[in-house]
């Protein structure tokens, strides 16, 4: 069974954690909506807290795990959040379960793992993880979140939050990325959809995150203004009245 953090009650928030995260950096996020939701924050196969699970290499296997998690916690309807890779696992799991997937929230994501606009390509992450180790990678992938890299309050928190990750995990999640593409999916989408981001994000353009809301008929898209990839830490105060508000509209 995967590891999660869980906190609230109501309906299920379940919030998907992306590439050298975990599902512990949502918990502002959990402490904040916790009075109006389940909210419930899985660390996937190989990271985090489930780094002794085995790891998988596709955005499949990894939303089967997802799915498979919330099947034995017994929940059956849920709005869902994935956070960059975490919202490739989102949009893979509402595309294959659109009738349990009741809004859905893609953050510093896309509908491709083809990400021209990011800080490196992931063949240069794969050697210089092999080269260099996972946590020294972990360190320097996680500063280009945030606006002012290490410098940032919540750079070590986040840090932490995804700390254990299992090679075999990063290696699988950068071939995953690379043989993964619904683009040609997303007019399948019929439940509300938001698109947010900070607009100084160096993981995953504007360009494209524009492309993904014209993409899916039920999307709006939200930028806010001065936050990188990890704007839920930089910004999380308008972050999560941004959800609130998403969340809780007819």
């Amino acid at each position: 069974m995967l590891n999660y953090h869980r906190n609230g009650t109501g309906q299920a928030l379940v919030m998907q954690h992306g590439f050298y995260g975990g599902g512990g950096y949502f918990a502002h996020q959990a402490a904040a909506l916790g009075h109006m939701y389940d909210v419930i924050a899985p660390d996937l196969p190989g990271f985090a807290g489930s780094n002794a699970v085995d790891a998988v290499s596709t955005i499949e296997a990894l939303s089967i795990a997802q799915v498979g998690l919330l099947d034995e916690l017994g929940i059956d309807k849920f709005h869902l959040l994935g956070h960059s890779m975490g919202g490739m696992v989102a949009l893979q799991t509402a595309l294959d379960h659109p009738d349990r997937v009741q809004k859905l929230v893609l953050y510093a994501t896309n509908s491709s793992g083809n990400l021209q606009g990011r800080f490196e390509t992931f063949d240069e992450t794969k050697a210089r993880v092999r080269a260099e180790g996972v946590d020294a990678v972990a360190r320097k992938v996680t500063a280009t979140w945030f606006a002012e890299y290490e410098r940032a309050p919540m750079f070590q928190f986040c840090l932490s939050a995804g700390a254990g990750a299992a090679r075999a995990a990063i290696e699988g999640a950068l071939e995953a990325f690379q043989k993964w593409d619904v683009s040609h999916r997303l007019h399948e989408l019929q439940m509300p959809v938001l698109v947010i981001s900070g607009d100084k994000d160096r993981s995953y353009s504007v360009d494209g995150l524009v492309q993904l809301t014209k993409g899916i008929e039920n999307a709006e898209l939200c930028l806010l203004p001065g936050g990188a990839h990890c704007v839920h830490l930089e910004q999380s105060d308008v972050f999560n009245s941004v959800l609130a508000r998403f969340f809780s509209k007819r």
